[in-house]
């Protein structure tokens, strides 16, 4: 199995190849006000591919029993090129879904 990354403007697209089939899916964005990106290690905010494009820190976690990917889910703060992002995630690894914040 191969994978690679692609970029389109502020999104990435991750690219799976399979026993010779191609399967894609939309990685980190960056648009507008919104933000989607991976939980990485040591507080690094990363794209599909795992490279670093910010940093985060959870603020909060709770309980989610009925939840089938995870069973706790945080509030998140990043930061990505000097703007902040709060939003939520099921920890790392997972996938984070922010909005911009009008302060740092």
């Amino acid at each position: 199995m191969e994978y690679r990354t692609e970029q389109h403007g502020n999104a990435e697209v991750g690219v799976v190849i399979h026993e010779g089939r191609e399967f894609k899916a939309l990685g980190a964005v960056i648009s507008g006000d919104r933000i989607a990106a991976y939980l990485g290690k040591h507080g690094q905010l990363t794209n599909w591919a795992g490279e670093a494009i910010g940093t985060y820190r959870i603020t909060k976690t709770w309980r989610t029993p009925h939840l089938f990917l995870s069973s706790t889910m945080s509030q998140v703060i990043a930061t990505v090129d000097g703007k902040r992002y709060q939003g939520r995630s099921a920890g790392e690894g997972m996938l984070f879904r922010g909005k911009l914040t009008k302060s740092l």
